[in-house]
């Protein structure tokens, strides 16, 4: 139990700091793990985000930022 409640953290911080701006993935893995997790927790949480369209790229470059949406936005609130 303890372990899914440490992965709703980390998935609420993810959702919380993109609802804030948009970010690289690189800049919002810093955020993320300096708060919750390390990097292997946050590849797996990011990797469900964006397979289930919690978080998109908001452009098609390789380093373009991420951004929140609608269905994040909803997921964000009920967590």
């Amino acid at each position: 139990m303890r372990r899914l409640t440490e992965r709703m953290h980390l998935a609420k911080t993810v959702l919380r700091e993109l609802s804030k701006q948009s970010l690289c993935r690189t800049e919002l893995e810093k955020r993320t793990v300096r708060k919750y997790g390390t990097h292997a927790t946050f590849e797996g949480m990011f990797r469900f985000l964006v397979q289930n369209g919690y978080v998109q790229k908001n452009e098609q470059k390789h380093r373009a930022p991420y951004v929140l949406t609608e269905k994040g936005t909803k997921f964000l609130e009920a967590i």
